[in-house]
């Protein structure tokens, strides 16, 4: 009967992840008000189904369970409300506590004040993360088989996104395409074409290892094995073709990194010896696509002139140093507390500088938008995610087996990609690709051990 239980539990996560993975994207990435409640309700729901049957119990490492918590903890703790006295002598509140003494010298007496200097933004931000935690738990707790569908959902969103930004690209009739704006511009269903490219860079290793799976598979016979592997080949294709099709400069120079590590850091040497073959030559096609049919994009992305690469601007596109350094200005002036989880795009305008003529609303880095947050605490949060990613290579490359492992260092070098896009830009404050984002750090720490059997994909263990 607790076996029948479960089994229905783990299904039910199942159900309600694949809908979150088809959702998430939907509507503008996440970003209107009802598609994020959506979300979140959906991970509310994802949380439910975990705790009421227990689904991640002894499947979280010590390491990864206090991370988890210490960093809930962390950001609630912006919530608790202080004395006037206290919270005006935190670093950057004397400006605000002016203010408010000159706009209602009572307030003082009456007011919330926490260590968020707008506590309404902290509990979106924290209401905002309820998805994305349900889906790396979600991740964490079903077994490798059930997993391996979530996987082809998100392969198959990711698909769908793609052929619809060709169709933007190449046919540009915005009625033909659900009458979603693109303006010749291929964004899929996003409305910032950075995020769209993230989102492509991060799923793209995955349809690799599945490809190799296909490859490497004992278990099938010939004829589905060469078209699992021509199917898996041709998503991942178009997961690396349509990043060329825009402008992004980060997503074309992550493009290179991912063909090097998409193979490299996730084979053996024994492995690539048996998928060294059709892995170039589907690169190779990539490369020849690309030049052929979009030599103007590489054109426009690749030859800038000398004078203009020396621009920084041109290195990281417009305003971005501007951006940086009057971030790191602001984040001086609320160290170490930082101004609290959520509130840089209100706290920013006190130190945007008056050519900026537009409302800044993140700062185009994922990292310093984080530690002007939550100042030192953001920087050891950092430090930990780093540490828990660098360990958990560590013990992959020390596993010599095939099949589900080539899952988890695709989703390793998805992570990789992620988090170096997030130097330039704010892909991860964009609900879909949290949720992805999260997705992907929930299979890579995934450590359900593998049974015979489990879907048309699966290997035996090779040592």
């Amino acid at each position: 009967m607790q076996t029948i239980m479960r089994a229905f539990q783990e299904n039910l996560l199942v159900l309600i992840a694949s809908a979150l993975i088809i959702f998430a994207p939907l509507f503008r990435s996440g970003k209107t008000s009802l598609a994020l409640m959506t979300i979140e309700l959906m991970g509310i729901a994802l949380l439910l189904i975990i705790f009421w049957g227990n689904l991640a119990k002894g499947r979280l490492a010590k390491p990864i369970r206090w991370f988890l918590v210490g960093s809930l903890l962390c950001a609630l703790a912006y919530l608790i409300p202080l004395p006037h006295g206290v919270w005006e002598q935190l670093p950057g509140r004397a400006f605000y506590a002016e203010h408010i003494n000159w706009l209602n010298s009572s307030a003082s007496d009456w007011s919330y004040q926490a260590a968020s200097l707008i506590p309404i933004r902290t509990i979106a931000g924290l209401l905002a993360l309820l998805a994305p935690l349900g889906i790396f738990l979600a991740a964490i707790s079903l077994p490798t088989r059930k997993l391996t569908w979530l996987i082809l959902v998100l392969l198959l969103t990711a698909f769908a996104q793609a052929l619809l930004s060709m169709g933007q690209y190449f046919i540009q009739d915005q009625d033909l395409f659900f009458r979603v704006w693109s303006g010749g511009v291929p964004l899929g269903t996003y409305i910032n074409q950075n995020h769209f490219v993230a989102f492509m860079e991060m799923v793209e290793p995955l349809a690799i290892g599945l490809m190799m799976m296909a490859i490497l598979s004992q278990n099938v016979g010939l004829t589905l094995k060469i078209t699992l592997a021509t199917l898996f080949g041709l998503i991942s294709l178009a997961l690396t073709f349509t990043p060329l099709l825009t402008t992004s400069r980060m997503g074309a120079a992550l493009l290179i990194l991912s063909i090097l590590l998409s193979f490299w850091a996730m084979t053996t040497p024994e492995i690539r010896k048996k998928v060294a073959a059709p892995i170039f030559a589907l690169r190779f096609v990539l490369l020849i696509l690309a030049i052929v049919i979009q030599f103007n994009v590489l054109q426009q992305i690749v030859t800038v002139t000398y004078a203009d690469r020396l621009a920084p601007q041109a290195a990281l596109g417009d305003l971005r140093w501007t951006l940086y350094s009057t971030t790191f200005e602001a984040i001086q002036n609320f160290f170490p507390f930082g101004a609290g989880p959520g509130t840089t795009p209100q706290v920013y305008q006190l130190f945007q500088p008056t050519s900026i003529n537009v409302f800044v609303n993140h700062t185009h880095n994922d990292f310093i938008e984080l530690v002007l947050d939550m100042g030192l605490f953001g920087i050891i949060m950092i430090g930990l995610l780093l540490l828990i990613y660098v360990q958990r290579w560590r013990q992959l490359w020390q596993d010599k087996s095939s099949g589900f492992k080539l899952l988890k260092t695709g989703a390793g070098v998805g992570i990789l990609l992620a988090l170096l896009y997030s130097l330039t830009d704010f892909g991860l404050h964009t609900p879909a690709n949290a949720v992805f984002f999260a997705l992907l750090f929930g299979i890579f720490l995934h450590n359900e051990p593998q049974t015979p059997n489990q879907t048309p994909l699966d290997t035996h263990e090779q040592a």
